[in-house]
């Protein structure tokens, strides 16, 4: 037999080698997809439908870039451990990136440890922002953000949640379950829940002398146009009713609804609270209102207001704007200062 050309052995060793590559790449393959076909169960495993106020939304896994569309839901999150990649403020703030979020969002931004994008303002995010920073969760309020809720959720899994109970009352506890859900957090939100009772009895117990005293409380918000209306069922005066205060609430007056000047000075209370804000600043609102309020007789001859128990408070934190757990942590543990130093003077006179 004679021998194979040299050039024709290269080829068939060459063949060969190809050949036994071949082999161990099937090989190999075969090896591999039973790891990618786990992993592809435990995606699937990982996915929940979660039921919010336009719906049902599936979200997978852990998402990492979510966007809060309101303060409410930055504080809801914050509160569950998750950092925001985009925020929403209330109003367009002319920011693009919270670079300085202690300084840039009131209150919530000692807890932010992130440099969120700014995606406009919640009533109208920006799209093209909320696109550019592609993330993998959008979270929001239904009464803010309903109509554009179709092309939100073209660009990422979109939630939007009520805080508001059927019969009109308003507090985090009616929304923070869907949304620990909705950002993997469930066993947070248990917690949440059990501390704000811990915080409520620990105010309660701080606020005794309080209760005792003055135990009747009229909510009101007012702005520096002269207009003013009842505010019992805002989140500082659910929570003084958490704390065993009675709110004063007129017959026939709901909640939030304007009134005038006049009807204030007919309204028993031993407390007043004041919720104030401004189209220009949200904050510090002492001075412009009890310079508002001393130029109306009729306001300035109250015996509340006379013997120190009219309290001035920012709508901001005080009212209804932020409405999470964080918020109700730091009306709750400024409230004890606020009110007791305040009486103890009065009474003292």
């Amino acid at each position: 037999m004679l021998p194979l050309p040299l050039a024709l052995m290269s080829k068939i060793y060459r063949s060969l080698i190809i050949v036994i590559c071949i082999v161990i790449l099937i090989v190999a393959c075969d090896w591999a997809q039973p790891t990618l076909r786990d992993r592809s169960i435990a995606d699937s495993e990982s996915c929940r439908l979660v039921k919010h106020e336009v719906g049902e939304t599936e979200v997978c896994g852990q998402p990492q870039k979510v966007v809060a569309l309101s303060p409410h839901i930055l504080d809801s999150i914050l509160a569950l451990g998750v950092q925001p990649a985009g925020f929403a403020q209330s109003v367009e703030p002319g920011i693009k990136t919270y670079n300085n979020p202690a300084e840039q969002i009131p209150y919530l931004g000692q807890w932010v440890t992130t440099q969120p994008i700014s995606v406009g303002d919640r009533d109208s995010p920006s799209l093209e922002s909320l696109t550019l920073l592609q993330p993998d969760l959008i979270v929001g309020e239904k009464w803010y953000n309903r109509d554009e809720y179709p092309l939100l959720s073209q660009i990422a899994p979109t939630l939007l949640f009520s805080d508001q109970s059927d019969d009109g009352q308003q507090s985090w506890h009616y929304s923070i379950e869907g949304i620990a859900e909705a950002v993997g957090k469930p066993v947070q939100a248990e917690a949440l829940l059990a501390a704000h009772d811990e915080q409520i009895a620990q105010a309660r117990t701080a606020l005794q002398p309080v209760l005792q005293a003055h135990p009747r409380v009229l909510s009101l918000y007012s702005n520096l146009n002269n207009s003013v209306g009842l505010a019992s069922n805002y989140t500082t005066s659910r929570l003084l009713k958490e704390i065993g205060f009675e709110m004063v609430e007129p017959e026939g007056i709901e909640s939030g609804a304007e009134i005038s000047w006049e009807i204030v000075p007919q309204m028993e209370t031993d407390l007043m609270m004041i919720f104030y804000w401004s189209d220009e600043d949200f904050l510090n609102p002492e001075d412009p209102m009890q310079q508002q309020w001393a130029q109306k007789p009729l306001l300035e001859s109250l015996p509340v207001f006379q013997q120190g128990r009219v309290f001035f408070v920012d709508y901001y934190l005080w009212g209804s704007h932020t409405r999470g757990p964080l918020t109700d942590k730091l009306i709750l543990e400024a409230l004890p200062d606020l009110l007791l130093g305040s009486v103890e003077g009065a009474d003292s006179k």
